[in-house]
Order: structure tokens, then C-alpha cells, then sequence
């Protein structure tokens, strides 16, 4: 089920994002959907606050549309560890780039599917994959969206979910990127599906060697990876780490046309 509210994207931008933001984090002069990255482009796209039903239930998201000519490729980001509301702050200049360059873009709140629940974590893992492939349906479905063209992007723990749902065998997606995930995973039906895995110089929540352990045991299980290290100390990237992230995003997705 769809319940739209489209808004245009410049300083309407900015001024909710203020009001929606942590005090903390609009004293810190965040700027989210104006410019930051020395690549930008002129701002041309749309976001929606959107909902889309998995396992029955409504899952919010917002959704980036092109108000330039649609280049075929659409991408689910996938949400850190910290929720929905405070990566949609993080993510929302980066995903209005990526749709004025073209791309359909998809922020789910998976979270909605299911609560981190320790004491449930291979249902809730299975729930929070159904809901990252469901939004990967979504935005699959939208004008200009070739099929085939739909990627997987994750951070921390999103970027584990985007690598584990997208080795599924049915996984409606064709590539996978992931920011500051490694160790090790279940099983790889799927070893068609490319990845990138970014990683920092070093990180004090997932070391670089997990990282590198994870792209070992893709290769090992037959999956196209690649492992890019990012010139940065930390888990929580500056501004520079993620237009370096992003920028990367791009180039690997378009060179797989």
C-alpha cells in the first residue's frame, strides 16, 4: 500500500531535516539534501515517504525518484544498527545525489518488520531479509527501472542483511555493495551476485581483517568480490569517507553494465 507525500527536494529539504533532527546533530550543521560532496550535481529529484507491505505488515520508507531521465538502476539502502529515523538523516543527501544522477532509490525501514530481538535472531534475520527483498520488488517495479538493475547497499548491519539476502537464491537483485560488515555467513545458494565490500583502515566495532575475512569466504564460495579499504580511522564515517563510498557505489555499479 502506497501513502505518498511527495515533496520537492532544496531547501524544504534541509528545513525538515532540522526539525527533525537530533539537537545534537543540527548543532553540528549537518546539511541534509543540499550538497556536500565535491562531485555533487544540481539537485533533481523527488522523496516520498512511502509504505510497502512485507509478511503482512506496512514497512515505511522513503523513496528517491529521478526528475532527470531514469539511467535504469534503482538501490535499496539498508539502515545501520541505530534505526531507521537516524540513518534517513545520514543517507538523505547521499540517496537525493544518487536519484539526480538517475537512480530510483529505496531507504526501508526494516526495522518495522521486526524489533531487534536477541533472543530471536534467526526469525528476525529471515524477516529483516524478506523485507529487504520485498523493497528491492518495490522499486523494481517503478518507471525506468530495467530489470535486472536493482542493487543491495548496506552499512554495519545493514550491509550483513544486503550480503545475506542477496545470496538468496531468488533474490530479485543483481549486485551488492556493503559498508563495515565482515565475518563469516550460512550458506551461498546464489554465487552469481558481485560485491563490493568497503571497509576503513581500521574500525572499533568491525576490524578491517573481518572484513577481508567475509570477501575470503564469498571468493572461496565462488561469489565476484571485490574489498576496497576507505582512507579512514572509525566505524562512523565523516562526510569526505561516505562521498568516497558513494562515488565508489556508482562507479561499480555502472561498470557492470
Amino acid at each position: 500500500m502506497l501513502r505518498p507525500a511527495q515533496t520537492s527536494l532544496a531547501l524544504a529539504a534541509l528545513a525538515a531535516a532540522l526539525v527533525f533532527a537530533p539537537p545534537a546533530l543540527a548543532q553540528q550543521g549537518f546539511q541534509v539534501g543540499i550538497p556536500g560532496c565535491p562531485d555533487d550535481v544540481p539537485v533533481q529529484a523527488w522523496r516520498e515517504t512511502i509504505t510497502f507491505e512485507s509478511g503482512g505488515r506496512d514497512i515505511r520508507a522513503h523513496l528517491y525518484s529521478p526528475r532527470v531521465e531514469p539511467n535504469g538502476r534503482a538501490i535499496v539502502l539498508l539502515h545501520g544498527g541505530t534505526g531507521w529515523e537516524m540513518n534517513a538523516i545520514l543517507f538523505d543527501a547521499h540517496a537525493i545525489q544518487l536519484a539526480s544522477r538517475g537512480y530510483w532509490v529505496i531507504l526501508p525501514a526494516y526495522f518495522d518488520a521486526a524489533r531487534p530481538d536477541g533472543a530471536r535472531r534467526l526469525v528476525t534475520a529471515r524477516t529483516w531479509r524478506r523485507a529487504a527483498l520485498d523493497a528491492a520488488r518495490f522499486v523494481a517495479g517503478q518507471t525506468g527501472v530495467r530489470s535486472g538493475h536493482v542493487a543491495l547497499w548496506g552499512y554495519s548491519r545493514g550491509a550483513g542483511l544486503a550480503v545475506t539476502a542477496g545470496l538468496e537464491a531468488d533474490a530479485p537483485v543483481a549486485a551488492v555493495i556493503g559498508a563495515a560488515t565482515g565475518g563469516g555467513f550460512e550458506d551461498a545458494p546464489r554465487t552469481d551476485i558481485p560485491v563490493l565490500l568497503l571497509h576503513a583502515r581500521s574500525d572499533e566495532l568491525v576490524p578491517a581483517s573481518a572484513t577481508r575475512e567475509l570477501g575470503a569466504g564469498l571468493q572461496a564460495a565462488g561469489v565476484p568480490v571485490q574489498i576496497e579499504e576507505l582512507a579512514f580511522d572509525g566505524h562512523r564515517f565523516d562526510l569526505p569517507t561516505w562521498c568516497s563510498a558513494f562515488g565508489r557505489t556508482r562507479q561499480f555499479l555502472e561498470s557492470l553494465d
